[in-house]
């Protein structure tokens, strides 16, 4: 069982003030694993990913890249996975600012092992990367202009072709 965010806040507060090995136990005895597994952090860097560079607009959804909103999903997943406190996602931005205005973000994020961070923070960055050149690429645009316009794969390939030519 979890702590909500306000609990950990409240407990914060009167942890901070007690001595550094008090308070390093209690940082500690809310990480709650030095290792996600890799196909787990893959899906969360996935989520935040749909999450934050898709608009929908009834049943059309549009790409719009919202790069605050990836940072701060991305840290609140951090502290999803390393910890026991529970994210509420309707009040994920009250969350964070509620963490955040304590300090206690930081102190967390140092608190979850290094390597951990780095690949998650890699892993995000390459599925980013990926969003990107299937998305925004030139061979990727041109497939999505032949899906929507239904051109046939031969026409396709002169274009790209003749692209090639040209460069």
């Amino acid at each position: 069982m979890g702590i909500s965010v306000d609990s950990f806040v409240k407990a914060y507060r009167t942890n901070i003030k007690t001595t550094e090995d008090n308070f390093k136990r209690f940082i500690n005895k809310h990480i709650v694993t030095d290792y996600v597994p890799y196909i787990t952090k893959c899906s969360y860097c996935d989520a935040i990913v749909k999450a934050t560079c898709f608009v929908k607009d009834g049943d059309r959804k549009f790409v719009k890249i919202n790069s605050a909103n990836r940072y701060l999903f991305f840290v609140m997943r951090l502290i999803e996975l390393y910890t026991d406190i529970e994210i509420n996602e309707e009040e994920v931005v009250y969350e964070y600012d509620k963490l955040c205005k304590e300090g206690a973000i930081n102190v967390l994020i140092s608190s979850i092992p290094e390597a951990e961070y780095t690949e998650f923070s890699t892993l995000l960055k390459m599925k980013m990367d990926d969003f990107m050149d299937n998305e925004y690429s030139l061979t990727a645009f041109i497939y999505n202009l032949k899906e929507s316009l239904n051109i046939s794969e031969e026409i396709i390939n002169s274009v790209i072709e003749e692209i090639k030519k040209q460069q």
